[in-house]
């Protein structure tokens, strides 16, 4: 059967056997849109009785033929339409809705359209070329037959250039077949707009500066008209297949209906129209960013749906010249689109927004305003979820400096964007090591947003404010403080669920996950991950729900359980090359590699998944991301006795992780440089690499970081029954845990240091015992520095 012309097409079918009785193998005739000769309901009072009759004459004379055909042996019919069918054919039970594509079939329609062209060679599309097919199928809503039509056209310009001319495109079609539904989509829409009544017809023409669909809440204010009105329209265009109504009153249209009608329109009449619809647009923007806090899911789902609209509105902002005025709209569209899935657009939006604040700085005078804060912010969130984090870290420092030398009171609001300034440092120091930096910023960030919740009632600062203190509990757990940081996310998600913002509980949720992963809770965790994913759903963010499966990896993986583990890491890797993010594919692939050096015992695929990894931080400029990927390469090259190559990753690696502090963890590189070059016979390089690990490790405990593995836990242990004067006691427990099978080899000298604090020594040479890896000697050393002499 021929795919429907319509976004919208029903479909009945009429066996002529009962309707459990199987198809027969020959191929059902097809009465394709029967619509064409029902005649619209409006019609009925305005047609001359004749001509009714000559009308009505003519349908059932078709109609008994296809009944006669129904008793011809094994005959089967499949009507398709847009409106209901007549008796006997309009059994509710035998029609079937034919709605858009689903994604997977549109894009697999696209790649055969695309076996035909030259240079096109199956199964070889890059994830570039698959995100273009994606814009494509989403530009025109998935439908079938615009898709179809399409096929020469990709075949001769490739996906991008026939996603750019498309509207060019379409009206090619109509010069060359005019009138042909089987050849031109315009022919199919101009002919269900004749099925519209004469009043939504003419009302109709205002849809030509919509972009693929519109609510018609915005659609009410641009023109002033009742919302029964609006509404009236809707559903006439859904009635004859021009638009199909979707979740939140959303209309999504025929992708050939707007650009048809705007061709229709004369210059002054779509230049009026243009300037409301961007006006309409502009006010439906800020409803959308005030909703993200409020109602995640419908902010969500009708931001994705608004895109072609939401960048055309970007476009015309853009050409009116004014930067101010695009500075504040791409503020809006990130806040939109940034857990959206789609890297590409916030790109876009960067780059609108970046040529937008070149423009402001040409102006004159030196003035701080509200609009050089925006142009400075989103950019800086960009640089850090990009891994970007020199480039971060000096605009959030060159932001706080001008927005302190301005004061709170340089302009309206000038207090906020103070406090956001300090919050975003803060962010940026978290991310790139400096947690016990980023600490006091927060707190004092957290009060100023409260200060101003109290004298404004700024459900903005109130957001803010929860946003702080979710972003302490980051810091929390980046310094190993694991049981503050669980406290302060509970407290954050309680503040959230009070609030009712579901995407902030989401967010809590996954994060405290990772404590209970930290804390080697793991049911606790994969739960916990669980929740969030479900909520995440919800919101359509398909990069969170990557992430969510991500961190479920790394819970089972630790817990031992291997095949969850990689099943979890491939479903997250799968959703972030459908996205294109390369940064979190990078991050799976790292940890993938984890899987199959660590568990699985795989080294050379290991050393392939770092490798593809490492090159991934590179292309993303994410040089922390590149210090691990290329330390754990280097271990894995060790494993494998390739140790010349393994000294360079390792010293790539250190290179790499020397501007980011505790946060990179420098002493497990240093401790792999050491054992490589044991393994090479280099036995003063080993010293100095060890020494150089140990103060590292030093370093980040005594900044308050913590060990909860078990060296960590024993020495825990014992220090608190020597503090109680109990090393009876602390003798008796080194003593079990000394008995236990399968005891690794390293921790019998650790014990036995232990055995020797207990009995009262406290000289630091017990933490140079040999056998030892750094970790114990530094917790040695740290024991010996506690307690009393």
């Amino acid at each position: 059967m021929r795919q429907p012309p319509a976004t919208r097409y029903r479909t009945s079918s009429k066996p002529s056997s009962p309707s459990n009785a199987p198809w027969p193998s020959s191929r059902p005739l097809v009465i394709d849109n029967l619509e064409t000769i029902l005649p619209p309901p409006y019609l009925a009072e305005q047609t001359p009785e004749a001509l009714r009759d000559d009308a009505r004459d003519a349908l059932a004379a078709i109609l008994a033929l296809c009944d006669r055909l129904l008793g011809t042996g094994d005959t089967r019919l499949i009507f398709t339409s847009r409106e209901t069918l007549p008796a006997p054919f309009a059994a509710e039970r035998r029609c079937r809705e034919l709605e858009r594509l689903a994604p997977e079939d549109a894009v697999r329609l696209v790649e055969r359209a695309l076996e035909g062209a030259r240079d096109h060679r199956p199964g070889a599309a890059d994830a570039a070329t698959r995100e273009s097919i994606d814009a494509l199928v989403e530009a025109v809503h998935g439908h079938a037959r615009t898709l179809a039509l399409l096929a020469p056209s990709l075949r001769a310009l490739g996906v991008e250039r026939t996603r750019a001319r498309l509207t060019e495109l379409m009206a090619e079609m109509d010069r060359r077949y005019p009138g042909s539904r089987e050849r031109s989509v315009y022919a199919s829409v101009e002919l269900s707009l004749e099925r519209l009544a004469p009043v939504n017809r003419e009302r109709a023409a205002v849809l030509g500066v919509f972009h693929g669909g519109l609510h018609p809440a915005v659609l009410q204010v641009m023109t002033g008209w009742e919302m029964n009105d609006c509404q009236a329209l809707a559903e006439d265009l859904s009635r004859t297949g021009l638009a199909t109504a979707d979740p939140y009153n959303y209309l999504t249209l025929n992708p050939a209906l707007c650009p048809y009608l705007r061709g229709r329109l004369a210059p002054d009449e779509r230049e009026t129209l243009a300037g409301r619809w961007a006006e309409s647009m502009g006010q439906y923007v800020e409803f959308l960013v005030q909703q993200s806090s409020r109602q995640a899911a419908m902010a969500a789902t009708l931001t994705v749906m608004e895109i072609p609209n939401l960048f055309a509105l970007l476009d015309w902002v853009q050409g009116a010249g004014d930067a101010e005025a695009t500075i504040d709209l791409t503020t809006s569209l990130y806040q939109l689109l940034q857990f959206t899935g789609r890297p590409r657009l916030l790109e876009r939006v960067g780059q609108a927004r970046d040529a937008a604040a070149q423009a402001l700085a040409r102006q004159p005078g030196d003035d701080w305003t509200h609009a050089r804060f925006l142009a400075e912010g989103p950019r800086i969130e960009q640089q850090r979820a990009g891994g970007r984090l020199r480039e971060a870290l000096a605009g959030a420092e060159a932001l706080l400096r001008r927005a302190r030398a301005a004061g709170e009171s340089a302009y309206p609001d000038a207090d906020y964007d103070l406090a956001m300034a300090r919050m975003l440092l803060a962010q940026v120091h978290n991310t790139d090591g400096g947690s016990e930096r980023a600490l006091p910023l927060l707190d004092e960030a957290r009060q100023r947003f409260r200060t101003i919740v109290r004298n404004r009632q700024s459900r903005a600062a109130d957001w803010m404010a929860s946003v702080c203190l979710s972003e302490r509990g980051g810091c929390l757990l980046h310094l190993g403080r694991l049981d503050e940081s669980a406290a302060t996310y509970e407290e954050s998600i309680a503040l959230d669920e009070r609030r009712g913002d579901e995407r902030a509980v989401a967010l809590g949720k996954c994060q405290l996950g990772t404590v209970r992963l930290q804390q080697r809770c793991y049911p606790e965790a994969v739960a916990a991950y669980a929740v969030a994913r479900e909520r995440f759903v919800r919101l359509d963010e398909p990069g969170s729900v990557a992430t969510s499966w991500h961190r479920t990896g790394m819970a089972y993986q630790a817990s031992g359980n291997p095949e969850s583990a990689e099943d979890a890491y491939r479903r997250s890797l799968a959703l972030n090359v459908r996205i294109g993010d390369t940064a979190a594919q990078a991050d799976t692939l790292n940890n993938q590699g984890n899987l199959y050096q660590d568990v699985l015992s795989r080294p050379e695929d290991a050393a392939a998944f770092y490798r593809q990894s490492a090159d991934l931080y590179v292309r993303t400029g994410n040089t922390a991301g590149e210090g691990r990927a290329r330390s754990n390469l280097g271990a894995t090259l060790r494993w494998l006795r390739r140790l010349d190559e393994a000294r360079g990753e390792i010293q790539r690696a250190i290179e790499c992780k020397a501007q980011f502090g505790d946060a990179a963890e420098p002493w497990k590189t240093w401790a792999i440089l050491a054992a490589i070059e044991t393994d090479a016979n280099n036995p003063d390089a080993a010293a100095s690499a060890r020494s150089k690990a140990l103060s590292a490790y030093l370093d980040y405990r005594r900044a308050g970081g913590e060990n909860h593995f078990t060296d960590g836990r024993i020495v825990l242990a014992v220090a608190e029954r020597l503090r109680a004067r109990d090393p009876a006691q602390a003798h008796a427990l080194l003593t079990e845990l000394a008995q236990a099978p399968n005891l690794p080899e390293q921790f019998g000298p650790f014990l036995d240091a232990l055995n020797a604090i207990c009995t009262g020594s406290r000289d630091p040479a017990l933490a140079q015992t040999p056998g030892l890896d750094y970790a114990m000697s530094g917790e040695l050393l740290l024991l010996i520095e506690t307690l009393p002499p």
